[in-house]
């Protein structure tokens, strides 16, 4: 009840401003809207206000909304008080798949209707969100839109034209072209960063970068900024090349943005290595588990051994035959028939030939399916860690999103590194091809 109280004052004390400028409506209108406005709550979301008179008691308010550029049309019951005016509000805040981050575009209007059966819509109106935290500014780069406040100032330029060179390199690897606008928010660390993106439980890794929505990449500058810039952009590009209701294999969507970097980060190359030295490289099977992108133990494994079969097919078997390997399973085939289609093999006999290409012996039989353990896969850039045994290693993670139209089949890239024992958040929702 106080919680609802102090938001209903919150709410009179916002529209309060709109509502002295706000022109009066005939008197021959039922529902009138005096004020609406928008209050940026960050960390938590963002407040919609509402303040209406009515000839008969409101009988409710519904917030009606969509988030841009992924977002289906979603609405809200507002709380509201009653007397001569009628405040109401509705707080949006990140969970349950819905994503309030910097850069989010939120078109949004209020449904009231009264007691008396009378309805009336407010006009549409475009909210950002911001990260009142910093004050940022803009760098651009053809359809590249780079934010940095003062802090990532010297990382910038070379960001943005990063990303640019990786929309035009991901793009011909995989014979598409990102149309839109991209933007890209740059933070001095992912410490700073991690209230801007979207919190989810990971075990012992840290989140270095994320692609949350199609058009915005989250980046840190703790670790090679720009090989991290190429991680997430690359997911852009992947998301752009299946769109559609299937996509690429977790596994391959991360092993894509791995092949776009300039080099593996350190964990990564370092825990494939030694995977390889000890003939203990992740099966098929595994890779496909939505557990071993998501965990300290073989998260760094996990990044490496993807990026490492994307490069072997790429380098293998040539572009185009990979470009029409992400057709195929953008039409939604299964992996068996995608790899039988475009190369000849099945999956296990492409886990045999990249086993060749690195020198291990071929395995007679696949290995059992591995158990998923609930967790959540993730995907995006891999960062610098172990990998091996508990040593850690990076991922980037893509997400989906009820309430965001592709993200239910594809969402989330962030790119994170292992802790080393402490639980950093791992930005994974649903399930993501991005």
């Amino acid at each position: 009840m106080l919680r609802s109280a102090m938001m209903l004052m919150a709410a009179a004390m916002l529209v309060a401003l709109a509502a002295a400028s706000a022109p009066d409506a005939s008197a021959q209108e039922p529902i009138t809207f005096v004020a609406t406005e928008t209050r940026n709550d960050f960390l938590a979301g963002v407040t919609f206000a509402l303040s209406v008179r009515s000839d008969s008691p409101v009988k409710e308010a519904r917030l009606k909304y969509e988030l841009a550029p992924d977002g289906t049309g979603a609405t809200a019951v507002a709380e509201c008080n009653t007397g001569a005016t009628t405040n109401c509000a509705y707080t949006l805040t990140s969970g349950r798949n819905i994503f309030i981050i910097p850069g989010a575009e939120i078109t949004w209007q209020w449904e009231v209707t009264d007691e008396a059966g009378n309805r009336a819509s407010s006009p549409e109106q475009l909210y950002v969100h911001e990260d009142t935290r910093f004050d940022f500014r803009t760098i651009v780069d053809g359809n590249v839109t780079v934010y940095f406040h003062s802090a990532t100032e010297t990382h910038a330029d070379a960001v943005v034209v990063a990303a640019s060179e990786t929309l035009a390199s991901a793009g011909a690897l995989m014979q598409t072209q990102v149309g839109f606008p991209i933007k890209v928010f740059l933070y001095r660390t992912s410490d700073e960063m991690q209230p801007a993106i979207a919190p989810s439980g990971g075990r012992g890794v840290q989140v270095l970068g994320e692609v949350v929505y199609s058009d915005t990449a989250m980046v840190s500058a703790d670790v090679d900024v720009l090989d991290i810039t190429r991680h997430e952009i690359a997911h852009i590009v992947t998301r752009e090349a299946s769109k559609g209701p299937y996509g690429v294999p977790d596994w391959m969507n991360e092993g894509i943005s791995v092949f776009s970097q300039r080099d593996p980060l350190s964990g990564h190359g370092a825990a494939l290595q030694a995977a390889i030295e000890d003939d203990r490289v992740l099966s098929m099977n595994e890779l496909n588990s939505s557990a071993t992108g998501g965990v300290a133990r073989t998260v760094g494994l996990y990044y490496g051994q993807a990026g490492s079969i994307v490069g072997f097919l790429v380098d293998t078997y040539g572009a185009d035959k990979f470009a029409e390997l992400v057709r195929t399973f953008r039409d939604g085939s299964t992996n068996d028939k995608a790899y039988q289609a475009v190369y000849g093999f099945d999956e296990f006999g492409l886990e045999n030939a990249w086993r060749e290409s690195v020198g291990l012996p071929r395995r007679t039989a696949p290995p059992p399916a591995t158990a998923d353990d609930g967790d959540p896969a993730t995907s995006g850039t891999p960062a610098p860690g172990g990998g091996g045994d508990g040593d850690g290693g990076a991922t980037a993670d893509t997400g989906d999103d009820d309430g965001i139209a592709w993200m239910t089949v594809a969402a989330i890239a962030a790119l994170a590194v292992a802790a080393l024992g402490a639980v950093a958040a791992l930005a994974s929702v649903a399930r993501r091809r991005l």
